[in-house]
C-alpha cells in the first residue's frame, strides 16, 4: 500500500518540478516586460504610505499621488544636478586609473621576473652568437627576401586600411547600440512612471477586485490576508532598507571626507544606494573606490585604504547587520536571501539583484498562508 501511494505521488512531484522550471524560464524570457512592472509595483509600495497620509488629511488621492511623484522626480533631478560635476570627473578619471593600475602591474611583473632574466642571460648570449653565425651564412637569402618584403608593403597598407574600416564600422555599431539602449531605457522609465501613478491613484481598488474574483467565503479571506501580509512585509522591508542606507551613506561620506577622498559625497550616496544589495553591494562600492584611489595618484596602498574603509562600513551593515535584520523582519534566513540573490540575478541580471528580496518576500508570504506550500515556507524560515 505504501509503495502504491509513493508511486501515485511521483507524477505529481514531476509535474510540480516541470511547472517550476517552466515558470523560471518564462520569467527569464519575459524579463523585458516583467522588470518594469516589478519596479513600478515596488516603488508604489514605497510611496503608498505617503499618499495615504495625505489622503487622511483631506488631500484628494489623485493630487497626493501627483505630489508624491513630483517630489521623487524633483529629488532625483536635484541630486543629479548637484553631483553632475563629480560624475563627469570620475568618468574622465577612470581611464587614467586603469592605465596607472596597468603600469603598476607591469612594473611588479618585471621586478618579479628580473631574477629569472639574469639567470638566463648567459644562455641568451650563447644563443645570440649561434644566431649570428647562421645569419652570416644566409645573407644571400636575405637579399631575395628584402625584395619580397618591399613588394609586400602595399599589401600591409591594404590590410591596415581594411582594419581602419572595420574599426570605424565597430565604432558606428557601438554608437547605434548606445542610442538604442538609451531609447529603450527612456521607454522603460515612461512605463514605470505611469504604472506607479496609476497604482497610487487606484489605491485599494485592485486589491478589492482581486479578492472578489478569488472565490467565496474562506477563499476570499485567505486572499485578503495574503495581500495584506505582502503589503506589510514589503513596506517594512523598504523602511529597513531606507534606514540602513542612510546610515551607511552618511558613515561612508564622513570617513572618506576624513581621508581626503575626492567626491566623497557622491561615493557616500552610491554606498547608500548599493546597500540595497546584500552581500554584493560592499564589493561594488569598494571596487569603485579602489579605481578612484588609483586615479588620485596615491598608488596601490592609498587605493587599498580607501576601498578597505568603505568595505568595512558596508560589510558591518551588509554582512553582519542587514542579513539578521532582514531575516527577522521578513522571516527569512540569511541562506535563503543569498541563494535568492543568485537565482534572481540569473533570471533578471542586475535588476534581479535589486529585486531579489522583495520577490522572496512575496513567495514567503504566499507559502506561509497556503497549506500546500507550507513546506516551502518552512524551508525559507530562519
Amino acid at each position: 500500500m505504501a509503495e502504491r501511494s509513493r508511486g501515485a505521488l511521483s507524477p505529481q512531484v514531476a509535474l510540480w518540478i516541470l511547472a517550476v522550471l517552466a515558470a523560471l524560464f518564462f520569467l527569464r524570457a519575459a524579463r523585458t516586460l516583467i522588470i518594469p512592472i516589478a519596479v513600478g509595483v515596488l516603488i508604489s509600495y514605497a510611496l503608498e504610505p505617503a499618499v495615504a497620509w495625505l489622503e487622511r488629511r483631506g488631500v484628494h488621492r489623485l493630487a497626493g499621488a501627483c505630489l508624491a511623484m513630483l517630489l521623487v522626480l524633483g529629488l532625483l533631478a536635484g541630486g543629479g544636478y548637484l553631483l553632475r560635476q563629480d560624475v563627469t570627473q570620475v568618468a574622465q578619471a577612470v581611464p587614467q586609473a586603469v592605465e596607472r593600475a596597468r603600469g603598476t602591474l607591469q612594473t611588479a611583473l618585471r621586478t618579479a621576473g628580473g631574477s629569472g632574466s639574469d639567470a638566463g642571460a648567459g644562455g641568451s648570449q650563447g644563443d645570440a652568437a649561434t644566431a649570428r653565425g647562421g645569419s652570416d651564412d644566409g645573407s644571400a637569402a636575405r637579399g631575395g627576401t628584402g625584395a619580397a618584403t618591399s613588394g609586400g608593403g602595399g599589401g600591409e597598407g591594404a590590410v591596415g586600411t581594411s582594419g581602419g574600416g572595420l574599426a570605424g564600422g565597430e565604432t558606428g555599431s557601438l554608437i547605434q547600440q548606445a542610442i538604442s539602449a538609451t531609447f529603450a531605457f527612456a521607454g522603460h522609465l515612461v512605463v514605470v512612471f505611469f504604472l506607479i501613478l496609476f497604482l497610487l491613484i487606484s489605491g485599494h481598488h485592485i486589491r478589492n477586485r482581486i479578492v472578489e474574483i478569488s472565490g467565496d467565503g474562506e477563499q476570499r479571506r485567505l486572499t485578503a490576508t495574503i495581500i495584506d501580509d505582502i503589503n506589510a512585509q514589503v513596506q517594512r522591508y523598504l523602511l529597513v532598507l531606507l534606514f540602513t542606507g542612510v546610515i551607511v551613506g552618511l558613515a561612508t561620506w564622513g570617513v572618506l571626507t576624513w581621508m581626503g577622498v575626492q567626491h566623497a559625497a557622491m561615493w557616500g550616496l552610491l554606498a547608500g544606494v548599493f546597500n540595497s544589495i546584500p552581500y554584493f553591494g560592499p564589493v561594488i562600492v569598494s571596487g569603485g573606490l579602489f579605481v578612484v584611489g588609483m586615479a588620485q595618484g596615491g598608488g596601490v596602498v592609498e587605493a587599498l585604504q580607501m576601498a578597505g574603509a568603505a568595505i568595512v562600513i558596508t560589510s558591518l551593515e551588509g554582512w553582519l547587520i542587514a542579513p539578521p535584520l532582514m531575516g527577522k523582519v521578513e522571516r527569512m534566513s540569511a541562506l535563503t536571501v543569498f541563494f535568492g540573490l543568485l537565482l534572481w540575478t540569473w533570471l533578471w541580471g542586475p535588476w534581479g539583484t535589486v529585486l531579489a528580496v522583495p520577490m522572496l518576500v512575496i513567495i514567503k508570504s504566499v507559502a506561509d498562508h497556503v497549506d500546500r506550500f507550507r513546506p516551502v515556507g518552512r524551508l525559507m524560515a530562519p
